[in-house]
Order: C-alpha cells, then sequence, then structure tokens
C-alpha cells in the first residue's frame, strides 16, 4: 500500500513537472512570437511614416498640375477643349484616390490600435497552430 501511494504521488510529480515543462515551453514560444510581432510592428510604423509624406508630396504634385491645366485652358492654343477637359478629368480622378490613399495611411498612423489588433490576430492564430502541431504529435510505432 504505501509502494502503491509513492509511486502515485512519483507519477503525480512526473505528470506535473512535464506539463510545468509544456508550459514553460509555450510561454517561451509566445514571447518569441510576441517579440518578433513587436518588433514587425515597429518596422511597419516606420515605413508607413515616410509613405504618408510622400503621399502629402504627390498631393501638392497633382494640385500643381490641376493649377498648370487651368492656366493652358485658358489659354487659346493647339490643344483642343475636349482634350484638355478629359485630361483635366483624369488629374481629378487622380487626386481623388490619392486623397483615399492619404486619409487611410493617416487613419493607420492616427490609430495604431488597429495594427496592434492585427498584430495580436496574428499571434493568437500563430499560437493556435503551434498548439495544434504540438497536439497531433502522435509516438511513433
Amino acid at each position: 500500500m504505501a509502494r502503491t501511494l509513492k509511486d502515485l504521488a512519483l507519477a503525480l510529480l512526473n505528470a506535473t513537472l512535464l506539463l510545468l515543462a509544456l508550459c514553460l515551453f509555450l510561454a517561451w514560444k509566445v514571447g518569441m512570437t510576441v517579440d518578433g510581432l513587436t518588433a514587425t510592428f515597429s518596422e511597419n510604423l516606420i515605413k508607413i511614416t515616410p509613405l504618408r509624406d510622400e503621399v502629402a508630396g504627390l498631393r501638392s504634385d497633382l494640385s500643381d498640375i490641376h493649377a498648370d491645366l487651368a492656366a493652358i485652358k485658358t489659354q487659346s492654343g493647339a490643344y483642343s477643349a475636349v482634350a484638355l477637359n478629359r485630361l483635366q478629368q483624369k488629374v481629378e480622378a487622380l487626386e481623388t484616390n490619392v486623397q483615399g490613399v492619404q486619409s487611410r495611411v493617416r487613419q493607420l498612423v492616427d490609430t495604431p490600435e488597429l495594427l496592434i489588433d492585427h498584430t495580436i490576430e496574428t499571434a493568437a492564430d500563430a499560437l493556435t497552430r503551434s498548439i495544434s502541431d504540438v497536439a497531433g504529435c502522435a509516438r511513433p510505432k
């Protein structure tokens, strides 16, 4: 009876130590994933800021082109008014697209919690895949 209790206590201790080792391993994997995602997140923020500045520069260039087209339109010359109107419509459409891109970039820069939420979801998915990989392990026959 004493031997059986001793064996049960050792089995319980073994199981506890194995679970502890598994938990430590999973915590280590999560820590590594979070560190990698944090580095990626800060790199993405660094990449977004120049993109925002570049979009602002494009917007300024489009405004200059728009002003030049208006000046050409008032002049009489070899250009037809129809061709100038088509060109002006294309520039206005491009300007609208740039404004949309600029607002989306501004939203990402102003609300980094959207990027953080995406990072957390990605980490959770990676952790789920890691756990399912470990759970899918089978003893070799």
